[in-house]
């Protein structure tokens, strides 16, 4: 019948099957934020969630689909049924705050967060050459490592790396983060700070971080083409790129790594 299992039960004296009731609906949780939705977004989501469950559970497996590609097309959502969790497509991992060496930039995190989207869709789709790939290219450009039985990540140290400090000059990089502690934790010191919020963007196609500022500032500019004010715009990292680019040396706060590159 429909919305009915059918299921062996322990044999009894007559033998033979019995029937069982229809399995209940299964509960669904939101996990992650939700960033960029509204309330009444959520609320929507919450219900079509809650309709898939119960089309699943009355064996409507048509229906069920239906719903899956809408919330996904949609709202970008991603609904797991062995955790029982829906969450954004940008949201299924979630940084380990307590792990992680250090959060990003929000720039970064973007390109990040963008990545481990796109490794989502290849293991959804059994695509697992492709899902390797991605895992690859997140522990050798971001230095991030994905914890799958958690759906979490974080960013690590590399292998047998350590911080380096602060006015500590070494000419081995295998011995450095790609900066040091303080640069990262200190982000509210004056050196650190970018006035333009919007000065960087990731790249939807290439999932590269650009420069959108009218003095069209990029890493692959040489180091006396740009000036102190357009060096400022850069983040600590791509000012130490553009110091081994020039066989310089990489540490030090921001402000001596611009001064090392206007020298």
């Amino acid at each position: 019948a429909d919305g009915e299992w059918w299921g062996r039960s322990n044999r009894r004296d007559r033998g033979g099957f019995e029937e069982r009731g229809p399995r209940p609906p299964k509960v669904y949780f939101q996990r992650g934020p939700g960033e960029g939705l509204s309330e009444d977004q959520i609320q929507e989501i919450d219900a079509l969630v809650a309709e898939r469950s119960e089309a699943k559970a009355a064996v409507d497996y048509d229906r069920a689909d239906e719903i899956f590609d809408r919330l996904a097309n949609q709202y970008n959502v991603n609904v797991n049924d062995k955790k029982g969790e829906w969450a954004l497509i940008t949201e299924e991992y979630l940084l380990n705050s307590e792990e992680t060496a250090f959060v990003p930039e929000p720039d970064v995190r973007a390109a990040i967060v963008t990545k481990l989207g796109e490794r989502i869709l290849a293991r959804k789709t059994r695509n697992f050459d492709l899902a390797d790939n991605i895992r690859e290219d997140l522990r050798r450009d971001y230095m991030v490592e994905i914890d799958d039985q958690n759906r979490e990540w974080v960013v690590v140290a590399p292998e047998g790396a350590r911080w380096s400090d602060d006015d500590e000059e070494v000419d081995d990089e295998s011995l450095l983060n790609i900066v040091s502690e303080e640069e990262w934790n200190a982000h509210d010191d004056e050196d650190e700070e970018i006035d333009d919020e919007d000065s960087f963007e990731v790249d939807d196609d290439s999932n590269t971080i650009e420069a959108t500022d009218d003095a069209d500032v990029s890493t692959s500019s040489t180091p006396s083409s740009l000036d102190e004010s357009e060096l400022s715009k850069l983040t600590v990292p791509q000012l130490k790129e553009k110091l081994r680019e020039a066989g310089l040396p990489v540490s030090g706060r921001k402000s001596e790594l611009i001064e090392r590159l206007l020298d």
